[in-house]
């Protein structure tokens, strides 16, 4: 337990955390899920519209230059992530085009208003569509693996039911 004098020094407070702190957050902990394979398209999917919803939002203002650092690092990882794990048809070009948009938006969001605002139309324009093409991918990626997993416990549930001695599945033997 702290002392009150240790309370009271700020270098022993922790700064509280604050809604741009559990967003930032919460986009590093999917892009280390899409890393580490659990899940990456869904998980990439789900930090790349956060990521989306926040770097332009006036409300919260620009993140910080650490936050924009551990982001890009962070992309970067689950960028190797998506390269390895993601179905071998979907293009390699496509997830570079995509994670490069993503990063980009994470740039964005670093930046002050002032500074967004010099920015061509166009150049946004192009960037939200990137992003937003690889996320809808993403998507459908992660609709085709629910599919064919609930196909997959289709299948074993009917393997099981072939199993039995009396033909019965044990949900209805229950």
């Amino acid at each position: 337990m702290r002392s009150a004098a240790q309370a009271s020094d700020p270098a022993q407070q922790t700064r509280p955390e604050n809604a741009l702190d559990l967003t930032v957050g919460g986009v590093l902990a999917s892009l280390e899920q899409a890393a580490r394979g659990d899940h990456t398209a869904w998980a990439l999917s789900n930090a790349m519209e956060s990521v989306e919803a926040h770097y332009r939002d006036a409300k919260t203002g620009p993140i910080s230059t650490a936050q924009c650092d551990e982001l890009l690092s962070a992309v970067i990882r689950a960028q190797l992530g998506a390269i390895k794990h993601l179905p071998e048809s979907y293009r390699r070009e496509q997830i570079d085009a995509g994670m490069q948009a993503l990063a980009g938006q994470v740039m964005l969001w670093a930046e002050t208003r002032e500074r967004s605002k010099q920015r061509t139309w166009h150049a946004l324009a192009d960037l939200g569509a990137y992003a937003r093409m690889f996320r809808n991918d993403l998507h459908n990626i992660s609709l085709v693996e629910e599919v064919e997993r609930r196909a997959w416990q289709r299948r074993d549930a009917e393997i099981q039911k072939l199993m039995r001695p009396d033909g019965r599945s044990e949900a209805a033997g229950a």
